[in-house]
C-alpha cells in the first residue's frame, strides 16, 4: 500500500489480523514476518503492540498467534447489524412465542464479558425483573451465555481465558475453584446447554445453548429466563429441547455441520 495518506505500519497490523483469523492454526512469527513482507524484529514489534493491546495471544508451546476474544469489541456496531444477529432473529421470534418467555442473543467481548446484541421480551404474563437490554454487559462467569460460549471455545482459547480470571488481579470471590469451573464447564458441553440460578435476579433462571461457527467454535450464545418456580421435569421436557434445538438451527445457517464439534 502506497499512498501519503495512508500508515503502512497500521496496514499491516490490520493485514495480520486478517491472516491469523482465517487460520485454525495460528501462525509463528517467521510465518507472519513472509506474508507481510517484513522483517523479523517489524512482525515482532508489531505482534508485541497487538499483544499489549490483547488482541492477540501467542501460544508458549507451538509459538503461534491467535486472536482473542477482545477482537469482538472492534466491530461491535458492525456486529449490532451483523450477520448473526440477522439470522438468529427470525428463530429467536419463533422460540419466544412457542414458550412464551424471553429470548437474548449475546456474545463475548472480552475475556471477562458478554454483551447482549438482541433480546426479545414479549410474553403474556408478568414481565421478570432482569433490567437487561440490548447493549447491557455481564461478567463471563455469572451468566448462563457466558459459561456456554465457554464450553465450546477451543481447549488454547478457554484456558486463556479461565488464566486470566484466576490471576491474582482479577479473581473475584463468587468464582468457585478454577478445577471445579473446568468441571462444569465439561458436564455443560456434554450437555449442550448451562443453567444459570441468579443471585442478582433472585426471581428467574436462565437457560443458555451455544451457537457454533462452520469450524465448531462458539461464537455467539442464545439464551431464555424463566421464572424460577417453574417445575424442572417440565424445564426438561418443554425448554430445553426447543433451546437446544434452535441453538443447532442458528448454527446451521451460519454454516455448522452438526455432528462436528457439537
Amino acid at each position: 500500500m502506497k499512498d501519503a495518506l495512508t500508515l503502512n505500519t497500521v496496514a499491516k497490523a490490520f493485514r495480520a489480523l486478517e491472516l491469523i483469523s482465517e487460520s485454525k492454526e495460528g501462525y509463528t512469527l517467521t510465518e507472519l514476518a513472509r506474508c507481510l513482507k517484513t522483517s523479523i524484529g517489524g512482525a515482532q514489534r508489531l505482534t508485541n503492540t497487538l499483544m499489549a493491546l490483547q488482541y492477540l495471544h501467542r501460544d508458549p508451546n507451538q509459538k503461534k498467534f491467535r486472536l482473542t476474544p477482545k477482537i469482538f469489541t472492534f466491530g461491535f456496531s458492525f456486529l449490532n447489524q451483523s450477520e448473526i444477529r440477522q439470522i438468529a432473529l427470525p428463530h429467536m421470534n419463533k422460540l419466544n412465542e412457542e414458550l412464551d418467555e424471553i429470548v437474548n442473543l449475546g456474545v463475548m467481548i472480552s475475556d471477562k464479558e458478554i454483551v447482549y446484541i438482541e433480546r426479545i421480551d414479549k410474553t403474556s404474563h408478568v414481565k421478570l425483573t432482569t433490567n437487561l437490554r440490548v447493549g447491557s454487559r455481564r461478567p463471563i462467569y455469572l451468566n448462563s451465555i457466558g459459561k456456554i460460549i465457554l464450553a465450546f471455545l477451543s481447549e488454547m482459547d478457554q484456558d486463556k481465558i479461565l488464566n486470566h480470571l484466576y490471576s491474582g488481579k482479577y479473581i473475584e470471590e463468587k468464582l468457585c475453584s478454577k478445577n471445579k469451573m473446568k468441571e462444569q464447564l465439561r458436564e455443560i458441553r456434554r450437555l449442550g446447554h448451562s443453567v444459570h440460578d441468579s443471585e442478582t435476579f433472585p426471581d428467574i433462571l436462565a437457560l443458555a445453548a451455544p451457537i457454533l461457527n462452520h469450524q465448531g467454535v462458539a461464537v455467539a450464545g442464545i439464551n431464555i429466563v424463566m421464572p424460577r418456580n417453574l417445575p424442572s421435569a417440565y424445564i426438561k421436557k418443554k425448554y430445553i429441547p426447543k433451546l437446544i434445538e434452535t441453538g443447532k438451527k442458528i448454527s446451521s445457517d451460519l454454516g455448522h455441520l452438526q455432528g462436528e464439534n457439537s
